[in-house]
């Protein structure tokens, strides 16, 4: 009898994990850094991109994502993305979120900050890894800033904001 239980239930848990892969999505995130003239990756960059992981998985979708891109020219982009959307579709993804950070580094120019000051815009395009098309694409830009939001703090909010509007566009695309 207690033999027959665990299997139930080893059965249960098995069923129950491939139900909810089944509504998973999964979807790599590749941060585009756009700042002219910089070479170095911003902390900001990293910032975005682990809260991007962070809300995805939280709501329970498979994450991964590319190293980030540092923008040179558009020629060069168009090649990483293509390379990118060859990575991802090989490694089995749904998805491909590809999102640009536009700085404005006329007040600050330190790589090291987390100065909401510094980025002017947020861009993403989200790409279907089946077809290669995109699917999803938005812009938003930082509410007013403060003294009270300029910040690590401040950023990690925009960056949550950005994947809620990331996540909103993907929603119904399977």
């Amino acid at each position: 009898m207690n033999k027959r239980r665990v299997i139930f239930f080893a059965s249960f848990l098995i069923l129950l994990f491939a139900a909810g892969n089944c509504f998973a999505k999964s979807l790599s995130i590749q941060i585009v850094q756009k700042n002219a003239g910089k070479d170095v990756v911003w902390a900001t960059s990293y910032l975005f991109e682990q809260n991007l992981i962070d809300y995805f998985f939280s709501t329970g979708n498979i994450v991964s994502s590319s190293p980030v891109w540092i923008y040179d020219t558009d020629e060069k982009n168009k090649g990483a993305l293509r390379a990118a959307l060859v990575e991802n579709r090989e490694g089995g993804m749904d998805f491909l979120v590809r999102v640009e950070i536009n700085y404005d580094v006329k007040d600050s120019s330190n790589p090291e900050a987390f100065l909401l000051d510094n980025v002017k815009e947020v861009s993403w395009k989200s790409y279907s890894l089946r077809t290669d098309l995109e699917v999803a694409s938005g812009t938003a830009r930082p509410e007013k800033v403060t003294s009270k939001n300029n910040n690590e703090a401040g950023l990690a909010d925009f960056a949550g904001l950005v994947a809620y509007k990331i996540s909103s566009g993907l929603k119904n695309q399977r």
